[in-house]
């Protein structure tokens, strides 16, 4: 783990004087860019527009508020804010972010997750951030962004839950995945110390199915916790 740190600081500190191409089109980028994205492709990356489910976020085809899944999951959370489809230039961004090690996308998707939070008046909440399977080889994509809300946009950010067990959930549909995660998800030994945030915003990078925002919104309304949202960067739809 250690190593793999010091690798992937090593390539983004020689990325940022010699940044290489873009990530998307394959553009040279100009020296001291601060993401591995030029500012066309930046621009085309389009944000999700309505009509969306009020709860989970999702897409819909129909003049109802909220999709066929959400009238009958009971979940934790009282919403999902998705910023872009996880398809096409999105969903290879955030594949960098998390598996090839390239952390200076974090201030990229940081800076969305901002706009986002303050157009929605949501600035001034705390935002949690989801906490990761442990074993990753690579460092965790929502700690970034969330590092990078802190540092860059003064968002306060609390990691106030961990996360037990190393299994992955990819193949895995809603029921599965809540079943996989119950009594993994719970709060963080700072958190259990601390005075409870009436209002939080959890962040997580994809949403799939909800189950791990669910365990996770649980685990903070269960310890005080009156309302919990939650924004991710993508969505599959």
């Amino acid at each position: 783990m250690g190593g793999s740190w010091w690798r992937d600081a090593g390539c983004n500190a020689l990325e940022t004087i010699f940044p290489g191409r873009c990530l998307q089109c394959g553009e040279w980028l100009a020296a001291g860019d601060s993401t591995p994205v030029c500012g066309d492709c930046a621009e085309a990356l389009t944000l999700l527009g309505d009509p969306r489910c009020e709860r989970c976020g999702i897409g819909l085809i129909s003049e109802k508020c909220t999709c066929l899944r959400c009238r009958s999951a009971d979940f934790n959370f009282d919403s999902n804010v998705s910023l872009f489809p996880y398809s096409g230039a999105a969903k290879r961004l955030v594949a960098e972010m998390k598996f090839a090690g390239r952390t200076r996308l974090a201030p990229f998707f940081a800076e969305r997750v901002a706009q986002a939070l303050k157009t929605r008046c949501l600035d001034k909440s705390v935002v949690v951030p989801a906490p990761p399977r442990r074993g990753r080889r690579t460092a965790d994509a929502v700690a970034l962004v969330a590092r990078a809300l802190q540092r860059r946009h003064g968002i306060r950010v609390l990691h106030m839950l961990q996360r037990e067990g190393a299994v992955q959930q990819k193949s895995l549909d809603y029921e599965q995945r809540k079943a996989n995660l119950k009594g993994k998800i719970s709060l963080s030994r700072s958190a259990r110390c601390s005075a409870m945030p009436g209002e939080v915003v959890l962040l997580d990078d994809v949403f799939t199915t909800g189950a791990t925002l669910d365990a996770c919104a649980r685990v903070l309304r269960e310890a005080g916790c009156a309302s919990v949202k939650a924004l991710t960067l993508v969505i599959e739809e």
